[in-house]
């Protein structure tokens, strides 16, 4: 998994509603004033897959992971070990992080400058910092569910899981979720 450090800031341009009252409170008077600013940016260790193969059910699983404890990528780690090596470049990855930043604060903005009505954002400041290439610890497998073979990702650091597997225990006709099919099978 890469993780990136992304900073700088975001400019905005918005219009805030001032109302000036008379000194005898009888009428109200609106002004619109424009207003352009920067907000900053500071995103540590944001996530994103190395692998196009486990992506769908890996970002389930990342936000279970202990970003700190994690080792940076050596591939004497893992010497006569089977593993999923990365095949989504670090430029296109950087892409992707910058972009998930820049939508996560474009969309959290306007909470954040409330008395304010933004018309306009730019991303043009906000720069990758830092990355690393990190190494998780993840067990994969695959297990007869439902008909069909679904793919189980298990957190090596917690033994969290995360699958395919869809959980239908709401549903009216009787089914066995993930978790009861994994204590059927340990039980045994």
């Amino acid at each position: 998994m890469w993780t990136f450090d992304i900073g700088g800031v975001i400019d905005y341009t918005g219009e805030i509603i001032q109302i000036e009252d008379d000194s005898s409170n009888r009428y109200h008077q609106q002004q619109v004033r424009r207003v352009s600013d920067q907000y900053p940016v500071l995103v540590d260790d944001l996530p994103v897959p190395a692998s196009r193969k486990l992506s769908a059910v890996f970002l389930n699983l990342i936000p279970t992971f202990e970003l700190k404890a994690v080792k940076p990528y050596d591939p004497r780690f893992l010497a006569d070990w089977p593993a999923e090596v990365y095949d989504i470049p670090m430029a296109e990855a950087s892409l992707d992080a910058r972009s998930q930043a820049y939508t996560q604060y474009k969309n959290d903005l306007p909470n954040r400058l409330s008395a304010m009505r933004i018309s306009h954002f730019s991303s043009s400041k906000l720069a990758i910092e830092s990355f690393k290439l990190v190494l998780l610890p993840v067990w994969v497998t695959e297990l007869p569910f439902d008909g069909r073979e679904h793919l189980v990702l298990i957190n090596g650091q917690n033994g969290i899981v995360a699958s395919d597997i869809q959980d239908k225990s709401n549903k009216s006709r009787k089914s066995v979720g993930l978790r009861e099919f994994l204590s059927d099978l340990l039980d045994d």
